[in-house]
Formats: structure tokens, C-alpha cells, sequence
């Protein structure tokens, strides 16, 4: 399905020509109207009187208004002006019926009278003229009858198409239902079975396409509406801001009603821009460079006292990473600090280094990455400091930005850059450039943590999740990336989909750079497709948090359900909440490697509440019904009074012993496909606590214990597993033990469902989609 482009074009210019040729202007009506039926996409009959018409030509408006009428003689007139943007609140919307009368001349008396009605409520300057539109039967404010379509230019995932409930009600059914009374799709590669599934599966929207007590027969069509939303996502791509000519920034039908089986256009509003986005041209193959540097220079090092840059060059000092004899300091004075040579200037360098981490204010880093860039003496650097954009200093981080781009575009193409506002990076077994000293956020050996890469825009969270996890989950990297002056998030998703033995990638997101959402929806394919995990918190929800986060990072933080709606089409895993973000981290990390065979789970607690309240939040797990082996065997060792049937309730008096068999008969049986195990460790039948002589005989790290249990049987199946220790500090040893051995473990037993049922869809999932992806290579 093609735009012509022509067409489009011609629309455009007259809008342009029309609104004096601004940089911005608003498309009327009629031009709206010549825009969808460039399309194909059905409007309604019309005709434009122009305010400046002379005589004749308002006879022959009037006359063709009459043909325009009908039988009924039933016409509407709206005030044409593309500055009126609710028309009906100064009179500029009227429906008129003249019954038997023929005079022509009488539509030309009720569109002056209409005018007349706007300038005496104050639309005088921005009436243009009057456009009559034939009448359209259909039942106005009913569901299913009226329908919004809209296009819109999403400033970080580009053009979009919207469907939803229209008519004067839209406000009110998208109120009512938190935004689900509409559907939000990417156009850029928007297929008809997206579509068709989208509608048919939306609790409100198929009412349009789905037999219903309101409709017997369907208002419209699916494969009529399916093709007006292409032909809307074609126009939408085709006038794009990374296209030729004018931007069609917003595109609002509504309402178009279903006349006949057909939508028709009754009303719309259109945005044009001369915004034009320009993909960058970062070298990303010097990511390697940045994350395994073999020499390093920190400018903004104080040689008197514990400044951010002294700290992160004692860090590097520890790093296994960095050659020996190959760290550096700018220092004008001195020739060592804390062992490290240090060099007068950049320019004094023995060597061209792989990163160069700067932490001195804006206006030197300014001038510091100047000479980087134009003495070709880094391949990576980290800017540490903020003061830019987020405080007001635009120009200055237009400067670097600029510098960088200049250098991308010479041969060798310059240094990537990290930054500013940023925290800086830890990159597993290189090196640590965090401004934190190693006594306030140590980084212990962990096992787990290898396939992980974290990419965050904000360091605090960055360092909440190396405090919470530290000596459990140590990330491969561990990445502040800040402003994103020059290297994206995205940029490293498209670095990190390529790294093998990397398959969780998770992203704490403020906002994308302009256009660089696009590129991350197809990263985040790419990366699904290696059967990686990409996962997503996305801050800025509301207005007023897209405001804290464009004050922290100077992002842009766009619509949210446009970038829910995208992110999810593409196949990222997104997190409502940051509870749920770590969770869904540690739950892929750690069982990265388990099989899914199925939703069917298993679930063991010696708590009533937590059986029943795990059935509540099984988030589409299924529980498992256990065969005649697993109850021989859960017969044989808990309580007579346990509760056997799934979820199994062996009571606080089941012991160590009995919760051992219960766990390596759940974790056997072919019916099972996940497991959930909990217990509340505070009873006495449990031996659970770290060895404390006099107080009591139990021994944590004994081979006995619960956690050696739990480790030894969930450890070794192939199946997904996750433990609940619902307890207070006490019995955080517990919680430890058990997940350092790479079981993840949570607090309550609904969160540890919850995550489970997405680590278990998303990989169901996946597998259907490859399966999807065999079959097509097949066919061809």
C-alpha cells in the first residue's frame, strides 16, 4: 500500500500557502478531508465557501450545497478556520433543514448568520470561510458507531496510529477506562494481522467489527477497518520526520462513523512541522573500547584531598581491566598521585588511550573534549559531571554534542562518549569508574550476574541495585549512561544483543533521545529473536513525572502509553513498578538457563494464607495436578494433617526432612513445569538459622539445612523455580544463602508468582514465536 506522494504534497503546500506559511501551522477541515482521500479513506461530501468569495461564487457554492442536501434537504455548516479549534462552543456548528424549500439562497443566509455567531464570540480574525458537509445518518454517542483514528509523530518512536472510542464521549470513555478505551500501534512495519488481533482482542474496540446485542450485525468490517488503519500507518510513515518535505505531526479524526459498513470522516484536525530527525552516526564498534579499556586517563583528579575524581582513580587503581603502567592523570603540577604518572596536558599523553574519564566542571569538560576529539587522543570517554541541558546550560551541551558529531563524521570517526550526568560505569572483571569509594559500595565476587547487562539513565539506581544485590548478582556491566549527549541507550542495547553469553538486558529508562525509540524497538526484536530478554521501567508516566525526568537528564520523555504500546509490540518485557522491575531482573538472571516446558506449577508453603493468596496471583500460571507419585510421596513424608492437593499445605510442623521429600518429589514430577516453594521459616521443625552454640542446634550451612535442601533439589532440575522467605532480618542469611546459589528468592509469595508468570509467558512466548519464524522461512 503506497502514499501518493504528489498528493500529499499538494495538500500540504495548500495549507501552507493558506496559514501564510509558518513553521508550524494547523490544517482545516477541508484540508484534512484532501488528505484522507489522497488515502482512499472515505470523508464526507462537501463544499468550502471562502469569507473572501465574490458573489457568483456564492451562488454556485449555494447551488452546490442544494445537490449537497439531499431529498431531506439536511445539511451541516461549520465555520472553517483552522485556528477554531471547538467550533460548537462559538456557535460555528449548525445543522439545517429547509423541508421543501428550493432557494439555494437560504444556505448562503445560514452560513453569514453562523459567522456572524463566531465573530461576536471573538472568532472574527480566524474564520476563513464556511464548509457545508453532507449529512451523515448514524447513531450519534452510541458505541461501536463512532470511531477515533488519529496519527501522531512520537517524538521518540516516530509515527504511530491510534484507534479508539470517538465522538463527544472520547474524553469520557478514556477517563472511565485509565486510557484502555483506545489502541496505540507503530506504523513503521504495521502488518494486518497486527491490526486484526489488536481489534478483535480489545474489550471495547471490537464492538466495532464483533456481532453484539447492540449490533447484530457488525457497525463495520474488520477488513475494512484493518485497511483504513494501514492505509493511516502508510500515510503516517510516508510523512515522517526522517522523510523528505513536511512533517504531519498529528493526524485527529473524530468522529468517522460506520455508515454502510464504512467509516466516513466527519470531523478532523491536522499538524504540520518542518521538524526534520537525522539518525546519528556514533562508531559503536568503540563500545568494546569503553567497556574493555587496556589504558585509561582521568582528568579532575585532586591531588589535596577526596574529590569524585580521586575516588575514581583509586577504583581504577583496583581494576583488573586497565594495563599496568598504562593509567594516567592530567595534572599540571604534579608527577604522581597515589602512584599514578601524572601528564601536564592531554596532549602530553605517551599514547592514545581506550578511555579517558572526565570529571572536571562544564565548561572545561567543553573544552577537554575538544582536544580529545580533534587530537584523535581517546576512543572512549565518560563525562562525569552535569551542568548541561537538565541545568539550563543548553549551549554548552549543544558544543560537546557537536564536537563529538564532527568527530564521528571524519575518518576514524572519533571518540564515543558516556555522559554527562552520569555515575559512570563498572564493567565486570575491568574495571570501576562509580565516584563511590569501595568501603560505601563494595562489589563482592557473585557467581549470577555474567549474562546481565543493566543500563540505566539514572547512577542512584544503579547503585540501590549493587547495594541490594551485592555478593548475589554481579551485572556483566553496570552502566550510568546520564544525558545521552552522545551514546544512547539504545546504542547499547545494539551493542549488547550482539555480545554473546549476554541474554538479560535491562534498561531504567527517563526518556529517548529524539527518533532513537524507533531504534529501540528494533534492537529489542533483533535481540528476541537471539533469544535475549530485554527488559524496561520506564519513568515519566505522568506529566509531572516526565517533568522531574526531563529536570534530571534533560530527556525527552514522551507519551507513556505510546511508549508502552511500543515497547510491548516489540516484544520488551516492561515493568509497571520498580518492585516489579528488580524482580523481573533477578527472576531472568538467575534462571536464565531453565527449561519451560509449560505453565503447569507446582507450589509447596507450610503457610494457609500463602496457599490461598498464591491462588489470587498465579497471573496465568496453572497449577500442576499432581500424579500418583508426588502424593505417595508427599503422603509418606509430611504431617497426616497437611493439605496434599496443589498448592500443598504442609503446616508449620512439617520438618526439614519432610520439606526436603516434598521438594525433590515436586521437582520430579513429570506434571510439574514450575515450581513455587515457601516457608515460613520461624518455626522450630526448621533448621534454618546461621550456628549459634547455646541457643539452639541448627546450623544454616550445614547439609541439612533448608537452604542446602532448597539449593540441592531446585538447583539441580532443569526447571524454573523461585522460594518465598516471608520473614523479618533474621532469616535474611536464609534469603541469602539460597540465592547466591542462583535461586531467586522474594519476601511474599505474590511477587514471586507474579514474576514467575512472566518469566514463564515470556518464554512461551518466544518459543512461538520462533516456531512462527521456522514455518515462514519454510514457506519461502
Amino acid at each position: 500500500m503506497n502514499v501518493c506522494q504528489t498528493a500529499v504534497d499538494g495538500v500540504f503546500q495548500t495549507a501552507r500557502t493558506s496559514a501564510t506559511d509558518q513553521a508550524v501551522i494547523r490544517m482545516n477541515e477541508a484540508e484534512v478531508y484532501d488528505l484522507l482521500e489522497t488515502c482512499g479513506i472515505s470523508a464526507c461530501s462537501h463544499a468550502i465557501l471562502s469569507s473572501a468569495a465574490d458573489p457568483a461564487t456564492r451562488r454556485v457554492w449555494a447551488d452546490h450545497v442544494s445537490q449537497l442536501a439531499g431529498p431531506e434537504s439536511r445539511i451541516v455548516l461549520k465555520v472553517l478556520g483552522r485556528s477554531i479549534l471547538h467550533k460548537s462552543d462559538v456557535g460555528g456548528v449548525r445543522v439545517v433543514t429547509h423541508g421543501n424549500n428550493d432557494d439555494p439562497a437560504l444556505w448562503l443566509v445560514d452560513a453569514d448568520a453562523m459567522c456572524a455567531e463566531a465573530v461576536r464570540n471573538g472568532c472574527g480574525d480566524d474564520i476563513e470561510g464556511v464548509l457545508a458537509a453532507a449529512f451523515v445518518p448514524h447513531a450519534a454517542n452510541q458505541p461501536g458507531s463512532e470511531v477515533l483514528l488519529s496519527i501522531k509523530q512520537d517524538p521518540a518512536f516516530g509515527p504511530v496510529i491510534i484507534v479508539g472510542i470517538g465522538g463527544v464521549l472520547t474524553e469520557w470513555y478514556g477517563h472511565g477506562t485509565e486510557g484502555r478505551s483506545r489502541i496505540i500501534l507503530p506504523a513503521v512495519g504495521l502488518d494486518e494481522q497486527t491490526i486484526r488481533t489488536a481489534i478483535e482482542n480489545h474489550p471495547l474496540l471490537s464492538i466495532l467489527c464483533c456481532s453484539s446485542r447492540l449490533h447484530a450485525e457488525p457497525p463495520v468490517s474488520c477488513d475494512h477497518l484493518v485497511d483504513v488503519l494501514l492505509r493511516l500507518a502508510t500515510l503516517a510513515v510516508a510523512t515522517a520526520a526522517d522523510c523528505a518535505g513536511d512533517t504531519l505531526e498529528e493526524l485527529e479524526i473524530n468522529p468517522a462513523v460506520a455508515c454502510g459498513g464504512v467509516l466516513v470522516a466527519l470531523d478532523g484536525v491536522g499538524l504540520l512541522s518542518r521538524r526534520t530527525s537525522l539518525p546519528g552516526r556514533r562508531p559503536l564498534h568503540r563500545i568494546s573500547n569503553l567497556l574493555e579499556p587496556r589504558s585509561a586517563v582521568v582528568l579532575g583528579v585532586s591531588a589535596r584531598s577526596v574529590n569524585p575524581g580521586r575516588i575514581i582513580l583509586n577504583n581504577l587503581l583496583r581494576s583488573p581491566g586497565i594495563g599496568l603502567g598504562r593509567l594516567y592523570v592530567i595534572h599540571p603540577e604534579k608527577t604522581d598521585i597515589d602512584g599514578v604518572p601524572c601528564v601536564s596536558s592531554l596532549s602530553g599523553l605517551p599514547e592514545k588511550v581506550d578511555l579517558a574519564v572526565i570529571c572536571i566542571p562544564a565548561e572545561g569538560a567543553r573544552d577537554a573534549i575538544r582536544e580529545i576529539v580533534t587530537g584523535n587522543l581517546a576512543e572512549s570517554i565518560i563525562l562525569i559531571p552535569g551542568g548541561f541541558a537538565e541545568a539550563g546550560h543548553a549551549d554548552l551541551a549543544f558544543e560537546i554534542e557537536s564536537t563529538l558529531a564532527e568527530g564521528h563524521l571524519r575518518t576514524g570517526q572519533g571518540p564515543v562518549m558516556v555522559g554527562g550526568n552520569c555515575l559512570g560505569i563498572v564493567s565486570r572483571d575491568q574495571y570501576n569508574t562509580f565516584f563511590l569509594p569501595d568501603y560505601k559500595l563494595p562489589f563482592r565476587p557473585a557467581d549470577a550476574g555474567a549474562n546481565l547487562a543493566l543500563v540505566s539513565q539514572s547512577g542512584a539506581y544503579l547503585v540501590t541495585f549493587s547495594s541490594n544485590y551485592n555478593g548475589r548478582i554481579y551485572p556483566r556491566a553496570s552502566i550510568s549512561y546520564g544525558n545521552q549527549m552522545d551514546l544512547t541507550v539504545t546504542d547499547f542495547l545494539e551493542h549488547f544483543r550482539t555480545v554473546a553469553g549476554v541474554d538479560v538486558i535491562a534498561c531504567y529508562i527517563e526518556g529517548f533521545r529524539e527518533g532513537d525509540g524507533l531504534r529501540f524497538l528494533s534492537a529489542a526484536r533483533a535481540a528476541a529473536k537471539r533469544g535475549q530478554t530485554v527488559l524496561v521501567f520506564k519513568a515519566g508516566k505522568t506529566p509531572l513525572g516526565a517533568k522531574a525526568a526531563a529536570s534530571h537528564t534533560a530527556s525527552l520523555a514522551g507519551d507513556y502509553d505510546i511508549a508502552l504500546s511500543c515497547l510491548e509490540g516489540a516484544g520488551v518485557v516492561v515493568a509497571e513498578t520498580l518492585d516489579e522491575f528488580e524482580d523481573l531482573i533477578k527472576t531472568f538472571t538467575l534462571l536464565h538457563d531453565k527449561v519451560v516446558s509449560g505453565r503447569s506449577t507446582g507450589i509447596l508453603s507450610n503457610a494457609g494464607f500463602e496457599c490461598s493468596t498464591v491462588t489470587d496471583a498465579l497471573a496465568g500460571l496453572e497449577l500442576a495436578t499432581f500424579g500418583p507419585e508426588i502424593l505417595a510421596a508427599l503422603d509418606a513424608s509430611l504431617p497426616p494433617f497437611a493439605h496434599r492437593a496443589n498448592p500443598v499445605d504442609a503446616t508449620p510442623m512439617a520438618s526439614t526432612a519432610a520439606y526436603d521429600a516434598a521438594v525433590m518429589a515436586i521437582a520430579a514430577g513429570a506434571e510439574v513445569d514450575a515450581m513455587i516453594i515457601s516457608a515460613v521459616p520461624v518455626t522450630p521443625a526448621l533448621n534454618n538459622l546461621p550456628v549459634a552454640p547455646g541457643v539452639h542446634r541448627e546450623d544454616l550451612a550445614g547439609p541439612d539445612s533448608q537452604a542446602s535442601s532448597f539449593v540441592r533439589h531446585l538447583g539441580a532440575s532443569r526447571k524454573p523455580a523461585v522460594v518465598v522467605v516471608d520473614s523479618g532480618a533474621m532469616y535474611d542469611p536464609l534469603a541469602e544463602a539460597i540465592e547466591s546459589q542462583g535461586i531467586p528468592v522474594f519476601r511474599k509469595i505474590d511477587r514471586a508468582s507474579r514474576s514467575l508468570a512472566r518469566f514463564v509467558s515470556v518464554k512461551i512466548n518466544a518459543e512461538i514465536d520462533n516456531t512462527h519464524d521456522v514455518n515462514e522461512i519454510g514457506e519461502i
